[in-house]
């Protein structure tokens, strides 16, 4: 029986994704080559992890003192967050988390200043279409679903 548990384990588990997600965005500039990515995969409305990675254009190095700011909206209703180093693992990420309620197309953009030229801001937009939110069921069923596998498993063991 122990032999087959990590194998149950690996079946039943969802995918997760630590800092970064799905790539949304990849796009260079003259100065940056910036990258941006939407946790979970695919996106839906509520709680979305939006990480960026920043690199320098030429040489492909991270650029790690930069200042994020991220934008959204959606109908007119602007919501503005600053993505940070302090909410990520991997700290080449700048990341944030927003509440985004409605499902459909949101427009983003990504406005980078860096400490030593702040005056020239490089900014990048794109669309991220959110899926309505799973239903808690349907989120967690297979987790609900574990124990009731473990002992069908144990009962025909026996």
């Amino acid at each position: 029986m122990q032999r087959y548990l990590p194998w149950l384990f690996l079946a039943t588990s969802t995918l997760l994704f630590g800092d970064g997600g799905a790539v949304i965005l990849h796009q260079r500039s003259s100065v940056f080559v910036i990258t941006v990515f939407a946790s979970p995969a695919p996106p839906r409305a509520g709680i979305i992890d939006v990480s960026v990675l920043l690199q320098q254009s030429e040489t492909l190095e991270p650029v790690l003192d930069a200042d994020v700011q991220l934008a959204f909206s959606k109908n007119g209703s602007p919501l503005q967050v600053q993505a940070t180093h302090g909410q990520t693992q991997n700290k080449l990420l700048y990341a944030a988390s927003v509440r985004l309620d409605a499902p459909g197309d949101w427009h983003y953009t990504v406005t980078v200043r860096t400490t030593h030229d702040s005056s020239i801001p490089v900014g990048v937009s794109g669309i991220i279409a959110l899926a309505a939110q799973e239903p808690k069921l349907t989120a967690y069923g297979s987790y609900l679903a574990l124990p009731f596998v473990c002992l069908g498993l144990f009962a025909l063991h026996q």
